[in-house]
């Protein structure tokens, strides 16, 4: 199973169309205007690359569509039957959306993208026109908990959660500058490294950055196991770490996830920096997860110190003595 997240188009109007087409039973993406756009017939097309993905989506697969029917909001359905291109939608610049992939209509779910239902394993946040969701036990588990409402805050208590978060967010900026600060160059590396070794699921972290050998694109491979039913799932995670300030406008991380990920067969890569994300960056990203078919992620300055803090506070608090 693998749960596929599709970015809203810009338009109002070829978001409501899209909404509109998910409850009559088809999901849709865009860049179909014509008949050349069509997989079926052209896969090996340029203009075509970054949509070969959809090819790969199979009935019992998960499309979620984010921020449709608008704005913070998400629609999620169950995928009934794989691809087909079709007469799409009919929009006040023309015929666009032909690319069409079948779902379930009474699997429809609408929730807020920031639903504290929502595991926050369950990354929302989007690099591209397209990413996979790679928790899909989480994701499962979300869904679960969205349908129960099993956390239903009352609105005090949510005004109250929100105050204190809105307080300690401020701190999150000073605690990536210490992270930086105390784990230059390779020492970042190694200090990731335990992080992501007390992460749920992780298996293997190979600190891979290290030794006479080039590293290949790839500082830290992190292997994660997914659990279908009997089956043990392992996927490799191509990591790239960078221990700046300021500004990351360095591109170069995006390239050597790529060679990394085509080197040791991963199916999805990061770029971890501890400086702030640049739109230069989230660019190069978006371009190269397209190009390769492969999600592309960024972890950046306060979202480091968040990682951390949630999977290792013991690397940045002093907790003996507390039961």
């Amino acid at each position: 199973m693998t749960i596929w997240a599709f970015n809203a188009p810009d338009a109002p109007e070829q978001r409501k169309g899209v909404y509109q087409s998910l409850q009559q039973g088809k999901s849709r993406f865009g860049w179909s205007y014509s008949d050349e756009c069509n997989l079926h017939k052209n896969f090996w097309s340029k203009v075509n690359a970054p949509q070969r993905f959809l090819l790969r989506v199979k009935p019992g697969d998960w499309v979620v569509h984010v921020n449709i029917p608008h704005q913070g909001k998400c629609t999620v359905a169950q995928v009934a039957s794989e691809y087909s291109f079709d007469e799409g939608l009919k929009l006040s610049q023309g015929v666009d959306f032909r690319h069409a992939i079948g779902v379930d209509p009474a699997s429809m779910l609408e929730f807020d993208r920031n639903n504290p239902n929502v595991l926050p394993s369950v990354n929302l946040k989007f690099r591209g026109r397209f990413q996979r969701v790679l928790a899909v036990n989480d994701f499962l588990k979300s869904l679960e908990n969205l349908k129960a409402k099993a956390i239903n805050l009352k609105q005090g208590e949510s005004r109250q959660k929100h105050h204190l978060k809105d307080k300690t967010n401020e701190y999150l900026p000073m605690i990536a500058g210490l992270i930086q600060e105390m784990n230059k160059g390779k020492d970042l590396e190694r200090f990731m490294a335990e992080v992501f070794r007390r992460v749920p699921g992780v298996v293997d972290v190979i600190e891979n950055g290290f030794g006479w050998k080039t590293d290949h694109g790839a500082d830290l491979i992190v292997t994660m196991c997914t659990s279908l039913g009997h089956l043990q799932i392992e996927n490799k995670i191509i990591i790239q770490i960078k221990s700046f300030t300021g500004e990351h406008v360095d591109t170069q991380a995006v390239e050597q996830v790529k060679t990394g990920i085509k080197m040791f067969s991963g199916v999805a890569g990061m770029v971890i920096t501890t400086a702030k994300k640049t739109k230069a960056l989230e660019n190069k990203i978006q371009a190269v997860s397209e190009e390769i078919e492969l999600p592309i992620d960024v972890l950046d300055a306060e979202d480091v110190a968040r990682f951390v803090i949630k999977h290792a506070p013991d690397l940045l608090f002093q907790l003996d003595g507390i039961s």
